[in-house]
């Protein structure tokens, strides 16, 4: 009988045992996945703040290179200006010297 007792207080603890390592692994299973989940979320957020830059810089770059367009067509037009006063004023001594 005390060898019965001894062999069902040994399976009970050794059922115990069991339970406790099967819980231990599985919190360090939920463990493992909350880090992971962690992980994806920095690395969703890390791509998502790139791409918001690369196109921040590449507005930027719109900008300026509208910038640079509106720049060579005021040049231009302000050569155009000049140039058309030029021909008026050697219109007008033509004009006068032909007078």
């Amino acid at each position: 009988k005390a060898e019965a007792e001894a062999k069902a207080e040994a399976e009970t603890k050794a059922n115990a045992e069991n339970e406790a390592k099967a819980e231990a692994e599985a919190k360090a299973k939920a463990e493992a996945e909350v880090e992971a989940k962690a992980k994806a979320e920095a690395e969703a957020k890390a791509e998502a703040e790139a791409k918001a830059k690369a196109e921040a810089e590449a507005k930027a770059e719109a900008e300026t290179k509208a910038n640079a367009e509106n720049e060579a067509k005021a040049e231009a037009e302000a050569k155009a200006k000049a140039e058309a006063e030029v021909e008026a004023k050697a219109k007008a001594e033509a004009e006068a010297k032909a007078e």
